[in-house]
């Protein structure tokens, strides 16, 4: 009889759960683009061909539901990507140490060289 060993599930993956293809946060993201697809389609159709509105309408449903459902860079979804940039853009970029003189220069470390002889006379 062979043995039965427990084994965690692998928690790296995120588990397919709508019909075993997608994520909830995938399916979400695809629910909101026809959500907004709809509402275009809806306004389109009432001043245009509802075909033509139909089309007009799964442009910003692809461009929302899509790559925000599927498209990974560096191991974070596009949601995560673009909050992590937006943080980073906000913070300073400024650098709080002033001082501007390198060492291979030589008026610079003549300079350094008599400051420091000024504190070892004391």
């Amino acid at each position: 009889m062979a043995r039965v060993y427990r084994i965690a599930n692998d928690m790296a993956e995120k588990e397919k759960a709508v019909g075993g293809l997608l994520t909830f946060g995938q399916a979400g993201w695809i629910a909101a683009g026809l959500i907004v697809g709809a509402g275009v389609f809806v306004g389109m159709a009432k001043i245009m061909p509802p075909v033509l509105a139909l089309m007009i309408g799964l442009i910003p449903a692809a461009a929302i539901g899509l790559p925000f459902a599927f498209y990974n860079k560096g191991g974070l979804t596009l949601v995560q990507y673009l909050i992590w940039r937006f943080k980073f853009q906000k913070k300073s970029k400024h650098l709080v140490n002033t001082l501007t003189y390198r060492m291979d220069r030589a008026s610079d470390y003549e300079r350094e060289q008599k400051a420091k002889e000024s504190e070892n006379i004391f």
